[in-house]
C-alpha cells in the first residue's frame, strides 16, 4: 500500500477503497479467502437449493414437479461450471465476482419460476425470499453494489408477482413486502459493514508492515527489509529469467557539515528531498529506493542495463545539484556523488547481492575521490568472459 494516506480511504458506501489500486492490491492478497468462500458459498446454496425441491414435489406431486426439478438443477451445474471457469482464470478474484453474479441472478430467476408454478404458498416464498436476499449479500462472495441490485432487484420483482398473482390477501402482502424490504436492508448494512472492517484490518496490517520495513524519515525501504528479502528476491528473478541488473548507490556530499552548521533539522530536509526525488524519478512499482545507512541510498533497478542506470544516475545527478531547499528561512544545497554496477545474469555470472553492493560502493566513493558531484559506474562481466 502506498504511503499516502489518501489511498487507504474506504468508501462510505460501497465499502471499498476510493484508490484502484488498493482495492486490487487487497483484492489480490485475499483472493485464497474469496476464491475458498466462493467454492462453500455455491457448493452449500446448490445443495439446499436442489433439496428444497422436495416441497416442489410435496405441492404438485411428482410429475408436476418436474418443471421444477429440472429448473432448479440448473443452480449446482452453473456451480460447478462457474467454479471451473475461477480455476483456470489468470485473474481469479474478477472471475470470481462474475460468477457469483450469474449464479445469484440464475438462482433469483429460477425461484420465480417456482412461485408461478405454486401461487398459494406466496407467504412462504417471500419467507424464502427474504433469506435468500441476506444470503446474496453476506454469504456469497461479490461487489457490494452488484449483491444489492441482485438481491434488491429480484425482491423487488417477486413482490410484484405476489401482488399481480393476488392469491393471498393485501394486508398480508403489506406484511410481507415490509418483512422483504427489511431483510434487503439489513443485509445490506451488515454486508457493507463487513466490507469496511475488512478493508480495515488489511489498511492496520499494511501500516504495521511499512512500519517495519521503511525508513520512518524518508519513506524509503530500510536496509533490514533490504537484507531480509528485498535484494535476494530481485538477484533470484534475474538469475531465473537471465535479466539485466543494475544498483545505483548515492551519497550526499558535504552533509556533515550541513548538519553541524544548520541543524538536524536541516538535515533531515535534505535528507527527504533527496529521498523523494529518487523516488519521483524512478518507476514505480519496478525500481526500488533503500535508505542504506545515514546519507546513502541505494538504488534497484531490475531489468536495467548499465547505460541505462548511468543515464538515470546522472539525471538524478544533475536534479538533485540544481535543487534548492527552504528550510526556516535557511536555502540549502548540496550535491550527491553516485556508483553505479551493472550485472546480466546470463550463463557465467556467479555475482553475489552483498558482492554487487560493495562494488557499487566502491564507486561511489571513487566519485568523491574524484571531486564529488559525479558518477563513476562500472558492469560486471561474467566469470568466463573474465577469465578470457
Amino acid at each position: 500500500m502506498p504511503n499516502d494516506p489518501s489511498t487507504a480511504v474506504i468508501a462510505r458506501l460501497r465499502g471499498e477503497f476510493t484508490c484502484a489500486a488498493t482495492e486490487a492490491a487487497f483484492l489480490h492478497q485475499q483472493s485464497a479467502r474469496i476464491l475458498r468462500d466462493l467454492r462453500r458459498a455455491l457448493t452449500l446454496c446448490s445443495l439446499f437449493y436442489v433439496l428444497f425441491g422436495v416441497a416442489d414435489v410435496l405441492a404438485l406431486g411428482l410429475a408436476g414437479a418436474v418443471p421444477l426439478l429440472a429448473t432448479r438443477s440448473a443452480v449446482p451445474m452453473l456451480a460447478w461450471a462457474g467454479l471451473h471457469y475461477v480455476r483456470g482464470s489468470s485473474r481469479p478474484v474478477e472471475a470470481a465476482y462474475r460468477v457469483t453474479s450469474a449464479f445469484t441472478l440464475l438462482g433469483m430467476f429460477t425461484y420465480m419460476v417456482v412461485v408461478w408454478y405454486r401461487p398459494h404458498d406466496t407467504l412462504l416464498h417471500g419467507n424464502s425470499v427474504g433469506l435468500m436476499a441476506v444470503v446474496v449479500l453476506i454469504f456469497i462472495p461479490n461487489r457490494l453494489r452488484s449483491a444489492v441490485a441482485i438481491a434488491l432487484g429480484s425482491s423487488v420483482a417477486f413482490i410484484a408477482l405476489a401482488w399481480w398473482q393476488g392469491v393471498q390477501a393485501p394486508r398480508q402482502l403489506v406484511s410481507m413486502t415490509m418483512l422483504i424490504l427489511f431483510a434487503n436492508a439489513f443485509g445490506a448494512v451488515a454486508a457493507n459493514r463487513h466490507a469496511r472492517l475488512w478493508r480495515e484490518q488489511y489498511r492496520t496490517q499494511q501500516v504495521l508492515t511499512n512500519l517495519s520495513v521503511r525508513d520512518p524519515l524518508t519513506g524509503c525501504y530500510n536496509r533490514r527489509h533490504l537484507n531480509a528479502a528485498l535484494l535476494d528476491g530481485e538477484f533470484a528473478r534475474a538469475r531465473r529469467y537471465r535479466l539485466d541488473l543494475s544498483l545505483v548507490m548515492c551519497d550526499l556530499d558535504g552533509f556533515k557539515a550541513i548538519n553541524d552548521t544548520y541543524g538536524h533539522q536541516a538535515g533531515d530536509e535534505l535528507l527527504r528531498s533527496f529521498a523523494h526525488l529518487l523516488q519521483t524519478m524512478t518507476r514505480d512499482a519496478v525500481d526500488t529506493v533503500v535508505r542504506y545507512g545515514g546519507e546513502e541510498f541505494l538504488v534497484i533497478l531490475p531489468k536495467t542495463r548499465l547505460d541505462g542506470a548511468i543515464e538515470l544516475a546522472e539525471r538524478i545527478r544533475a536534479a538533485f545539484a540544481a535543487q534548492r531547499i527552504d528550510c526556516g528561512g535557511t536555502t540549502l544545497a548540496t550535491t550527491a556523488s553516485f556508483g553505479v554496477v551493472g550485472a546480466g545474469f546470463g550463463p557465467g555470472q556467479s555475482v553475489t547481492p552483498q558482492g554487487l553492493i560493495a562494488v557499487a560502493d566502491e564507486l561511489m566513493y571513487e566519485a568523491k575521490r574524484s571531486g564529488r558531484n559525479r558518477v563513476c559506474a562500472r558492469a560486471l562481466a561474467p566469470v568466463a568472459a573474465r577469465a578470457a
